[in-house]
Formats: structure tokens, sequence, C-alpha cells
């Protein structure tokens, strides 16, 4: 609904007044920190030229002043780069609560002691996201707030010019959300501030110390929720910074293409990692471990495994597997006879006492570990150089071999496993799999928990929030391990139970979850914001759902089904997309028809993608990937070559990437 000419007048005012106040204050801490820079080089040149005519405790406390003094210059450098970001768009929306009008925007901006601008962060700004025109209430620190909005607009500022004012009372359908649903997508995934609704708002602002667990169905923004949880959690905890956050992505591509959030923000991205990378900084024994990617590529291209014995690696019987074969494994740990070392003997006795009594609550390896210290303590007067001698003394007069690809090779051989696993399989070629320089994904989470188990968990302590998307990829066993390593920090776990290409697991509900968080929250996002009604309707056959609400409102363009017989036609369908949308996306079911469509093509197109396993940036105008990589992804539109069969669940990702128009050969 437009405004009246008189409110125009005084929102160009408004909007004059900020911008105004942004420059100033820009120009005074430029002034300010290029003073500030200078003094502090002076300062850390004098402790530095000085150094040798101060005692310790002197250079201690003038260390210390600078590293403060260094602190206060960057956080002032960060004040400044955000204000320079929002000059030339310094806020998007506003409402008056109590007669008092409230601006909000990505960062605060202030003159003084008043506030032109609130943070979107802020406790009053939830208002703006949570309730339309009538009584409304937030939870401020003291206490919950309440009172009645009366006005409520959202703005569109380009280069500090007011284009548009929407009068609006709710966001669901409101014209700015519209505006945004109807632009064609981009290489990268942008922020959502200006259009965050009701149920994505509760999950961006729920307690901030506790587990959530959010299952969301395709196109609800479960991912852009993740980011702008991570940005209302580093405004909102004190001393939480971006190194103190770690996001689980899927792979390198999705990594890539949301790259932008939080930067666009005002934050710096946070630590970010894929399950593979993380293992292999634990697995030492191998070069690398294979990725989650490369291991669903190996299924759907039909290469000769095991299946059976896949499934049952990763089955949640394989976690109860490990654990009573490392119970028996140190249970039948023994020395074999006495220590002797610089002329003194330790009995083989007292050896299995401390191993079997005094440490028995302890890993395995631990034990050994802290039998060498008592000993080098007690007998050596804990000399560091004793200390390695004793513990090599020690494995070898042992039954033990602290050898990991060797007890896990071990595993496989006893008459434990053969009790759980009755099939048959091909022993040497497990065992061969397993000696390779890449251990393969389906054996790395068995593998680290063994290690876990005989060793103890390597503790990440400085890690207080961790961020895991797609979590439906994840077994029981991968979270049980990540949460125990993860000891100290809080989690955010997003994703969809009817989205898992993983062929061999799959939750039936996330609310599973629950018995590894047990105070988690949990939550479902049943709205979605990526495609048009029809897109959705036809998603909803492949699983029979119902439950999916699309809200986005386009020209109706119904699917286009065609035979695969006329794949042959598919270069007319190519180019009618492209003249229309600026992302296309071919998907397809195995990367080995993912290849024979871009060979077919790359002569014709110059900016033409494939996705594989190992890809890290792509050109979006035309884009050939196998649907297990699209995941996470999204295009203005898409055609897909519909070989799946029986994969309802990745034909069911394949078609909710696209936004605006879909094309699926049968």
């Amino acid at each position: 609904m437009a405004i009246t000419e008189s409110d125009l007048k005084q929102e160009n005012k408004y909007l004059a007044d900020t911008v105004s106040i942004i420059d100033n204050e820009l120009d005074s801490a430029g002034k300010d920190l290029f003073q500030k820079e200078s003094e502090l080089q002076e300062f850390k040149k004098y402790v530095w030229e000085g150094s040798a005519e101060f005692d310790s405790g002197e250079l201690a406390n003038l260390i210390g002043d600078s590293d403060l003094q260094t602190n206060i210059l960057n956080e002032k450098a960060s004040h400044v780069r955000k204000l320079t970001k929002v000059r030339n768009h310094p806020y998007f929306g506003s409402f008056v609560f109590d007669d008092d009008k409230y601006y909000i925007g990505i960062t605060s901006v202030k003159k003084e002691l008043n506030y032109y601008v609130y943070d979107w962060r802020a406790p009053i700004s939830s208002l703006f996201y949570d309730y339309g025109i009538g009584k409304c209430s937030y939870d401020a620190p003291d206490g919950k707030v309440e009172g009645n909005m009366s006005e409520k607009r959202q703005y569109q500022i380009e280069d500090a010019k007011l284009k548009h004012v929407f009068e609006t009372n709710m966001n669901i359908d409101d014209d700015m959300l519209q505006e945004v649903l109807a632009q064609n997508s981009s290489d990268k995934m942008q922020n959502i501030v200006n259009t965050i609704q009701k149920e994505q708002n509760q999950v961006i602002r729920s307690n901030t110390e506790s587990n959530m667990i959010v299952q969301g169905i395709a196109g609800s923004g479960k991912t852009s929720v993740a980011l702008h949880r991570i940005a209302y959690l580093l405004y909102k905890i004190p001393y939480l910074s971006s190194g103190n956050v770690l996001v689980f992505s899927p792979n390198q591509v999705f990594t890539e293409y949301i790259s932008n959030v939080l930067p666009d923000l005002g934050e710096d991205n946070t630590m970010q990692t894929t399950y593979h990378e993380f293992l292999s900084t634990f697995i030492s024994e191998y070069w690398h471990v294979e990725s989650y990617s490369s291991f669903v590529e190996r299924y759907y291209k039909g290469e000769k495994q095991d299946n059976n014995l896949i499934k049952f690696k990763l089955s949640d019987k394989m976690k109860e597997v490990i654990e009573e074969f490392v119970k028996y494994y140190s249970y039948g740990a023994k020395f074999t006879s006495s220590l002797e070392h610089n002329k003194i003997v330790i009995s083989q006795d007292e050896l299995n006492e401390l191993l079997h009594d005094r440490y028995s609550d302890k890993p395995l390896f631990e034990r050994i570990d802290l039998i060498s210290e008592h000993i080098n303590n007690r007998y050596y007067k804990g000399l560091s150089k004793d200390l390695k001698t004793i513990k090599n003394k020690l494995l070898k007069i042992s039954n033990i071999k602290e050898d990991y690809k060797f007890i896990y090779k071990a595993l496989f051989l006893s008459k434990l496993f053969k009790k759980y696993y009755i099939n048959d399989f091909d022993v040497k070629d497990n065992s061969k799999r397993l000696s390779d320089h890449v251990i393969p994904y389906e054996d790395a989470t068995p593998f680290i928990y063994l290690k876990c188990l005989l060793e103890g968990y390597p503790y990440q302590v400085a890690m207080r929030q961790v961020v895991i998307d797609e979590c439906q990829d994840y077994t029981y066993l991968q979270y049980f391990i990540i949460h125990k390593i993860f000891k100290n920090a809080d989690f955010t776990i997003l994703g969809d139970v009817n989205q898992t290409v993983n062929p061999f697991y799959k939750y039936d509900s996330l609310t599973i979850l629950k018995d590894i968080f047990e105070d988690a929250t949990y939550v479902e996002l049943n709205k979605t914001y990526r495609s048009s009604p029809e897109i959705i309707e036809y998603a909803n056959s492949i699983l029979n759902l119902n439950h999916v609400s699309a809200i986005r409102r386009t020209q109706h363009l119904p699917v286009i089904k065609r035979d695969i017989k006329d794949l042959k036609h598919i270069g007319k369908d190519i180019k009618y997309l492209k003249d229309k949308y600026k992302s296309v996306a071919i998907i397809t079911k195995s990367i080995d028809e993912a290849k024979v469509i871009y060979d077919s093509f790359k002569d014709r197109y110059n900016k033409i993608s494939i996705i594989d396993a190992s890809t890290k940036k792509y050109y979006t105008e035309l884009v050939v990937v196998p649907a297990y990589l699209a995941k996470g992804l999204e295009f203005d539109a898409c055609i897909i070559i519909n070989n799946y069969d029986t994969d309802k669940y990745l034909y069911y990702v394949s078609v909710t990437r696209s936004q605006h128009e879909l094309i699926v050969y049968e």
C-alpha cells in the first residue's frame, strides 16, 4: 500500500539525516583509526627497543596493554567496515511501537545516545518479524515488554536514495517478499535479513544456551536461518567470535555458495569444514578420508562393491559391535613379562595390576601413557628423557599393538563381528580396501570411534557453537562422536529427512537425535519460499506429501513433462530456459550421465560447468550436476533427466532445486 506525499517527504528526510550521521562517523572514525594505529605502532616500537631494560613483570604488563589496544583498534575497524557496508542502504524496515518509531537495519546507527537505526538482532527488532498491526510484545533483558504496533513499513534503498516504501501488515505475503522471490537466483546465497519470516525468526532467536534440531522442508530457508542464527549468536553471546563457531557443510561447492552471507551481515566467516575433512584431522593413519560426495558417487556409478557390508558399517548396530570389540580387546590386554629399565625391574604382576585395576576406567592406550608416567615419576624422578623409552618398552612386553589399522582390520576377522554380521563377505577384499592410502567413507567413522575408545576423544574445547547443515546425511554414530569431541559447544542441527541422498542410511524422524542432544529444542519449518506452487505440487506427488505450503506468486507455469525418448531435443529446452533465466541446471542421476550431457554442449556454450565430487566453483549460467551434489543449491529453472527408478528421495531433491520453471524427461 502506498504512503502519502507528506509521509514520503518525512521518510526522505530521515534517510538523508541517517546517511549524514554515517558519513560524519566514518570521517571521524577514519581519522581516529589512523591516529590510534600510529600510536600503537610507536608503542610496539618502544616495547621492542626497550625490552632488555624491563623485568619480566613489566614486559608482561606492556605486552598486555599492547594486546588490549590492538583489540580496541580491531573493534573500531570492524565498526567502520560495517558502517561502510550499510552506508548506501542503512535500513530496510520500520515500525511504530507505542507511538515511538523504530528503524531496523543490518547494523545500528546512532548519534550520541539516540539510535537512528537498530540492529536487526536487537530485542526490540523482533517485533518487525513476529507481528503485524495490533498488540505485540518482545523479550527485553529486564523482562517481557507489551504494547501496540500501529504502523509497519519496508523500504528499498539504493545508493542512499529511497526507491520504494511499502506499508505492510505481516511478512508472509508482503510486497517486499514477493519482489525478492520474483528475482532470478544469484551465484551466491544472499542474506534474507529484510524478509525473515516469523517461524524463521523464532529459530534464529531461540535460546542461545541450548541445542536446536530443525526439520525443514525443501526451500524453507534452513541454511539461511542457520547463518542468520550464527550472526545473532555472535551479537548476543559475550566474547563469542567467529573463530569459536564451526559450520559443517556437505561439500566444497556448498561452502563456496554460502560464503557471502555472514560478511553481508557484517560478520566474519566462521570456521568451516566438511565431515571427511574434519575426520582427516584425527586419522593420521591414512593420507585422506574419502569424501561423502565420492562415497555416494560410487553407488550411483554402479561400482563393484559389497553394498550389504557398507550398509552394516554405516548402521547403528556398528556402534555396538565396536564397543564390544574394544571391551574384549582391552580385557585381553596384558603384560607378558617384567619391565627392566636402568637396572630397575618392575614386576609383571605390578604392571598388570596398574593396567586392569588402578587405571581400568581409562581407554586402553591412555592406560599405557598413565602407567609410563607413573613408573617414570616413581622410579626415575619424572625425567622426560625416560618417558618415551618406558612407553616403548611397555608396548614391547605386552600382547597389544598400537597400530589402529591392524586393530580395525582384526575387528572384521573376529568371531564377534561374525556374530553380528551373518552375511558372507570377501575378507581379503575388505582388508585390501583398508590397506589403501585413502580410507573409505563408510569405514572412517567406525575407525575413528574405535580409536577414540582406545585412546580417548580429541576434545576441541575452543568451539562454543557448532552448526551442522544437511543433517540427514550424518549417521547416529557420527553425531555421537561429534558431540563428544565438541563437549563445550551448543549445536544447531538442520536438515530434511525427505532429502536424503545416502542410499544406505535414512532417518524416519530427526527427533531421535534428542537421545544425544538431550536438552535440544525440536522445531519444524513447513513453508517453502523457493519453488512455484506447480513445482511444489509435483514434488509432493513424488513422496505423497501434503504439508508443503508454497507462498511464491508466479506466472503459474506448469511442469513440462517429456518422454525420455525425446532427449535428443534437450538442446531446444536449454536454449528456451537460458533465454528467460539467469541460472539453469540440468540434473542427472549419476556423474556419468552428467558427463555425457556436458560433453554434448561444452562447445556450444562458453559458460557451462559440470559439478563433480572435486568441484569448488562453477558457472551458474548453465550447470550440469548429479542430483546428490545439487542438494542445498537452487536455480531459476531446471531440466531433470529422470532415470531414478526407485530412488524417489533423490528425485525429490532434484525437483526441489528449481524456483520458477521445471522440465522433466521421464
